[in-house]
């Protein structure tokens, strides 16, 4: 990355992806430009020739900075701090976030610059029991309103559930979406 792949005016940061596809526009936010000025200006010295934008600033001091030299610096600073930290967790954790944030899997395929969806979902869609009951009370609950709009004349009780279900499993059907409300907060 060197100085020419910053576009402040439109927030946007071109980067080099692997593969056959060679670069990538990353959106960022205003609280970046103040913190990358702050870098040009305290730490990042410019002896007029352009530069990669990242330098090393120990070992070959003034050279670009390499994915190797990162991970390396990387490492060394989690060891200190007494933690495991991977360059890649940065990604996952923007991934992860914009999912769980947004439920936007497009955005995340874009901020990723993943050429198919199908990779971003592999690699960052979960769901976890909790994750599906929830959408199945979702539909019941959209289900049950639409139902109640639709059939206002209608003297019969809305349906408690989408299918005509036994006791058994409406009993356990209770308990989980009554565990669910729980977990999230939320009241019946």
């Amino acid at each position: 990355m060197t100085l020419a792949d910053l576009d402040q005016s439109r927030s946007m940061i071109t980067v080099r992806l692997k593969g056959a596809r060679d670069e990538h526009r990353v959106p960022v936010t205003n609280d970046f430009w103040p913190l990358l000025h702050r870098y040009l200006d305290d730490e990042r010295t410019d002896d007029g020739k352009p530069k990669a934008l990242w330098v090393g600033l120990r070992r070959g001091s003034g050279e670009p900075l390499t994915y190797a030299a990162f991970e390396a610096s990387l490492r060394y600073i989690s060891r200190k701090a007494g933690v495991r930290v991977r360059a890649h967790m940065f990604r996952y954790l923007l991934a992860q976030t914009v999912l769980e944030v947004t439920g936007n899997l497009k955005a995340a395929q874009d901020l990723l610059g993943h050429a198919h969806i199908s990779t971003t979902a592999d690699l960052y869609m979960h769901a976890d029991q909790a994750a599906m009951v929830n959408a199945v009370a979702a539909v019941k609950f959209s289900l049950d309103r639409e139902a109640i709009s639709t059939d206002a004349e209608s003297t019969a009780p809305p349906l408690k559930y989408a299918f005509p279900y036994d006791a058994t499993t409406i009993e356990e059907l209770d308990k989980a979406a009554a565990s669910s409300l729980l977990l999230t907060g939320e009241s019946a």
